[in-house]
């Protein structure tokens, strides 16, 4: 997988202190030839949001996918699980292949 952080935050730093929030893929255009992947930054415990904090940028499609599988969905699926059994979010930790 190739890509670039573009964001001043790398996405490999997400975690459930770091959570990417309101992210938006943008198609290549007349300027850019590359995919393009931007987050804004969630700290739960601060109850602070960096607006497009995290940035990517790929030559396809399925890169960012494969990134936002294996980093992004681990998060949000921790945090419903922890709502679930807990009734907040506030301290939940998930491990992943970039945090274990």
């Amino acid at each position: 997988m190739s890509y670039q952080n573009t964001g001043e935050v790398d996405i490999e730093q997400a975690d459930d202190a770091n959570v990417p929030i309101n992210s938006f893929l943008i198609e290549p255009d007349d300027e850019s030839q590359k995919w393009r992947w931007n987050a804004d930054l969630f700290m739960p415990r601060k109850g602070y949001v960096m607006a497009e904090a995290f940035g990517i940028e790929a030559d396809t499609k399925e890169e960012i996918i494969q990134l936002v599988n294996r980093i992004v969905i681990p998060l949000y699926e921790a945090a419903l699980a922890n709502l679930k059994a807990e009734g907040q979010c506030y301290y939940w930790r998930v491990k992943t292949e970039a945090h274990p």
